[in-house]
């Protein structure tokens, strides 16, 4: 699924992220890799097959576009090392020709040499590509009108609706008039509401496709 933003094609794919077109760049957000290993070390019983099932919607990715370029607009990891930081740098290391990049999210606590060894770039707190600014948090006020915003954080999911009353939780994209909001990738990091208004486009990510969301009242809304 596709859509023109500012004369850009943003293509929707079902693993929860955006190809850039023009630019050949990939943008995902919210993996929180490590978070997995985290509970599971707490005695929480999370499946242990979900950090593998992030990687693999990584390479489907790399391997059904063009992309020269990824990057990871916040919480690309969870918590302190541990294993699935090692899943993650062995999985950089098959792509050395992909460049990568992180805009911090308020998770990504790095070693200081982390990102040197496995050349990816950090930017603490927006990367500015053409007309698009790339954050983490989603903005509460623009720098003017022109300025489009494309974060992550929220994790935004939305509730659909069948005709037998039936009711169904996923992920979603979320497009404003001057913002976008990207799902969380990572298998296991939950969902939040946020209201949306009637211009809004929301395509919501269902059995690996892409529905549009058609609102239906006034009240309707993104919620977990």
């Amino acid at each position: 699924m596709e859509l023109r933003i500012k004369n850009n094609t943003f293509v929707l794919l079902p693993q929860k992220a955006i190809y850039w077109k023009e630019a050949q760049l990939v943008l995902v957000s919210d993996l929180h890799i490590g978070k997995i290993s985290h509970f599971r070390k707490a005695g929480i019983p999370v499946p242990h097959h979900g950090s593998h099932d992030n990687f693999r919607r990584l390479d489907e990715i790399i391997e059904s576009t063009d992309t020269k370029h990824i990057l990871f607009v916040g919480d690309l990891f969870h918590s302190d090392v541990n294993r699935e930081w090692d899943q993650f740098c062995s999985w950089r290391k098959q792509y050395p020709a992909i460049k990568m990049d992180i805009v911090l999210g308020n998770h990504d606590y790095l070693p200081e040499d982390f990102c040197k060894n496995y050349q990816i770039d950090i930017y603490p707190t927006e990367l500015v590509i053409g007309p698009f600014t790339f954050a983490h948090h989603p903005r509460e006020e623009f720098i003017n009108e022109h300025e489009y915003v494309i974060s992550g954080h929220v994790h935004p999911v939305v509730s659909l609706s069948g005709m037998a009353r039936q009711h169904v939780t996923v992920p979603c994209f979320y497009f404003g008039t001057q913002q976008a909001i990207l799902p969380s990738f990572g298998y296991f990091t939950g969902g939040y509401a946020i209201d949306i208004e009637e211009t809004d486009t929301v395509i919501a990510v269902a059995a690996k496709k892409l529905y549009p969301v058609q609102l239906k009242t006034e009240t309707s809304r993104l919620g977990a």
